[in-house]
This record gives structure tokens, C-alpha cells and sequence, in this order.
């Protein structure tokens, strides 16, 4: 029998393959049976399915590679027994699925296990983003079938931005590629366009500096605003009111994208203030609050510096914005000056 790999793609948690190993699997063609990818870094992911489904011979893609949404059990069962045509391979990518339904299904119908059986296929169950744990991803952790896609560390980051620039030939040095992290984060899809203007600009051969950061590369929200919380929360209500003046005066950022970054930072320290007042171990409280594990770190300290009720009445004050503006009360800029005088 001819090797055929089912790829089904369905994003989900997984606790056991990293993206290093997957990588090697893939590289090495050992790959057989179902696997499942989840995970907030949808670039990483993304390439993930792009380098299994370039085992393919692309002259009969068409007929070996099927992308399915909202799959039912018999285009799953269908996934498992298909045959290649010409090929080594069949690949099956499977999205926007409901995995309980298909974990009850295939259970009804004794096929849990044929998922991992085929020695020829590989099922890739593909979600956007990151869920909650269910039987199905347990099927597939338990196996070693379950990767998770998370955000890149700062140093991942640096050394992905290196990378991208190295082969457009243009030099980007160490300082430089820590100072356009800090800019832009660590979402590998800001980052892969960033450094694509940048390449742009400087051309090949080029070098990329920190003036030309500065004039090519769009900041996040974080690191425009970032200093302006900061003077907030330190009790210097001038000085971010300036940086925040300032900011919106040149066009650098607008009020309801401030007003939206700073409802989600008090949300953060809410959340991370009412686990420590039940007494939670900080790792949990870390991991509840999510996002960025350093930011994380941050938002917590910064909660223990307010009152619990000030935290709630301050994340009430950001929701009720949009409410306000839709009913005509204010504009945005007063909106959102009224509602920092309102938190800090």
C-alpha cells in the first residue's frame, strides 16, 4: 500500500509535542495518524501546515489535499481510509469543527483509535487559537499528538526577526532587533510585516538602524502607552496626561484604542487581585490572568497597590465608554479623560 497522509486540521491544546519535535517528524516524514494544533500563534501554526502539506507532490495536489470545514464523523472516517492518487500521500486539513460532536461520534462508532492506526495518514484537527481541555484533545495528549502553538518568548522573537532579515540580506544587529521586539511584540505575524517594510526600505545589502525603526516600524499600543500606565499607576497623573496628549496630537494612537488597552490591563490586575485575595498560589494567579507572562508579572504587581473595590469601580468606568458614546453623551477623547480621572 502506497503511504497516505490524512492531514486534519484542528487547532487545540496539546501538552506533550512541541513545535521542535513536530518540525523533525515532519522533516524526517515520520508522521502517521491524527494529531491536533492549537494555540494563540497562528503564524507558527499556520507554517506548521504549510511544511506537512508540502510532502505533497505538487502535481497532484489538487487531488490528494482536501481543506474541509465543520467536518461531520463521515468526513472524518471518509479522512482516515483515504487512498493518494499518484502520490505518497493524502492530506485531509480540517477547520471549525465541533470536537465534542466528533468525539462522541466516533466513539458510537468504536473508531476513537482509527484515528491514530493509519500508518499511511495524518489528521491534523487545526482550531484558532486556544480552548479549554475536552476528551478530544485528551485523546490526542495522551498519544503525543497534541501541539500547542503558544506566543514566542522575546528571545524567540529576536533571533525570528535575525532570521527573516538575514535572508533578505540586509543587517539587522542584536540591539536593534531586541529595540523592534519591544515595538512590536512577539506576535510572529506583526513581526514577519514589520520586518518586511523594513527590508523594503533599506534595501539589500542594507542596514537597519534605529532611526529607520523609528520612521518605518507601527508600535503596538503597549509600547506606546505602556509609559503613560505606568505614570498613571505611580500617582503622576500630569505627566500621562501629557504622554497621552502628545500621543494623540500627532496621531501616534486614537482614544477608544487607548481606552481598549487600558480596560484590558485593569481587567488583568482585577482578575489578579481578587485570586490573591482568595489566597491563590502565584503561578495559578499568573497563568489565570494570561497574556504575556511578563506583562503578566507586571499587571500583578501593580494590583497589589489597590484596593480591590477601586480595581472594580476603575474596569467599570472603561466599560461603560462605549455605552456612553453610543448614546450620544460625550466624544471619545472626553470619554476617555474623564475616565482615567475617574481610575487613578
Amino acid at each position: 500500500m502506497q503511504d497516505c497522509i490524512v492531514i486534519r486540521l484542528f487547532l487545540w491544546y496539546n501538552k506533550n509535542m512541541n513545535e521542535s519535535e513536530l518540525y523533525k517528524r515532519t522533516t524526517a516524514k515520520k508522521l502517521s495518524g491524527a494529531y491536533f494544533f492549537e494555540g494563540a500563534e497562528e503564524l507558527t501554526k499556520q507554517q506548521a501546515v504549510d511544511r506537512i502539506t508540502a510532502l505533497l507532490d505538487p502535481g497532484f495536489s489538487e487531488l490528494n489535499l482536501k481543506r474541509l470545514k465543520e467536518p461531520d464523523v463521515i468526513a472524518v472516517l471518509d479522512a482516515i481510509h483515504a487512498v493518494p492518487v499518484f502520490d505518497a500521500y493524502s492530506v485531509t486539513v480540517f477547520t471549525d469543527f465541533d470536537d465534542a460532536a466528533l468525539f462522541d461520534a466516533l466513539e458510537k462508532r468504536n473508531a476513537l483509535d482509527a484515528l491514530f492506526r493509519p500508518e499511511d495518514a495524518i489528521i491534523l484537527f487545526v482550531r484558532r487559537g486556544k480552548g479549554k481541555e475536552t476528551p478530544f484533545t485528551k485523546l490526542f495528549s495522551e498519544r503525543d499528538r497534541y501541539v500547542s502553538f503558544d506566543p514566542l518568548s522575546e528571545e524567540r522573537a529576536q533571533n525570528m526577526v535575525a532570521m527573516l532579515c538575514a535572508r533578505r540580506r540586509v543587517r539587522l544587529d542584536r540591539p536593534e532587533a531586541y529595540a523592534l521586539v519591544e515595538m512590536v511584540g512577539t506576535d510572529a505575524y506583526r513581526l514577519e510585516n514589520e520586518v518586511s517594510k523594513l527590508c523594503d526600505y533599506v534595501g539589500d545589502g542594507g542596514t537597519i538602524t534605529r532611526d529607520v525603526l523609528k520612521f518605518i516600524v507601527t508600535p503596538s499600543v503597549e509600547y506606546e502607552i505602556f509609559p503613560m500606565l505606568n505614570a498613571l499607576l505611580a500617582g503622576n497623573k500630569k505627566t500621562a496626561m501629557r504622554m497621552l496628549t502628545e500621543a494623540m496630537a500627532d496621531g501616534q494612537e486614537n482614544p477608544l484604542r487607548v481606552a481598549s488597552f487600558l480596560e484590558g490591563r485593569l481587567r488583568q490586575m482585577l482578575i489578579g487581585k481578587e485570586l490573591l485575595e482568595e489566597k491563590r498560589p502565584r503561578p495559578e494567579i499568573l497563568k489565570t490572568m494570561g497574556g504575556n507572562p511578563k506583562a503578566a508579572e507586571i499587571a500583578l504587581k501593580n494590583a497589589q497597590k489597590f484596593p480591590l473595590g477601586k480595581l472594580r469601580s476603575a474596569v467599570a468606568a472603561f466599560a461603560e465608554i462605549n455605552a456612553r458614546l453610543k448614546m450620544g453623551e460625550t466624544n471619545e477623547t472626553d470619554a476617555l479623560i474623564l475616565a482615567i480621572y475617574k481610575s487613578f
